[in-house]
């Protein structure tokens, strides 16, 4: 079950590519689409840990993760909401230190623009879908708090701050 919210994730994350053509009036979609992502990719975990045997897709957890951030940040360059050459410069800035420093730590801080941009700019321009996103966030703060503060961590660690969490049997 797991694996079918993973590649359900992947179609997501294509979805949102092919909206990349699309002006500003598609946000509020690409928002929705976002949210689904995020939602199967929370989903993902909770049947993959329900199920207690490894996944053959629990590789590209992350690379989905990743494409679901960078697949909005080309969405909003296409609909001209981020400037190309901004969206060009922190592009190829990311390669190049990932090329560089090859840390998943740095990928998730380089990733924090283009996984908040889109909701930042859909609190002015698609307010239905920012208020939608918000409660979205919310609730999966309430329901799986713990989730979050596990991905904190793990950056933490990453970068060399911390005390690395006790590791369960």
């Amino acid at each position: 079950m797991a694996d079918l919210c993973t590649l359900a994730r992947a179609a997501v994350v294509l979805l949102v590519l092919l909206r990349v053509g699309q002006g500003p009036e598609a946000l509020a979609q690409v928002i929705r689409l976002l949210l689904l992502g995020w939602t199967l990719d929370v989903l993902d975990g909770v049947l993959a840990r329900a199920s207690r045997r490894p996944s053959p897709l629990a590789l590209w957890d992350y690379p989905l993760d990743a494409g679901l951030a960078w697949a909005g940040w080309a969405y909003l360059a296409g609909a001209g909401l981020v400037p190309l050459p901004l969206a060009w410069a922190h592009g190829v800035l990311t390669l190049v230190l990932l090329l560089r420093y090859p840390r998943k730590s740095l990928a998730m801080l380089l990733q924090v623009l283009p996984t908040f941009a889109p909701f930042l700019l859909a609190h002015r321009l698609a307010p239905e879908a920012f208020r939608e996103a918000l409660l979205w966030a919310l609730l999966a703060l309430l329901l799986d708090g713990r989730r979050f503060l596990g991905v904190v961590r793990e950056f933490m660690e990453d970068v060399g701050l911390g005390v690395p969490s006790p590791r369960r049997p």
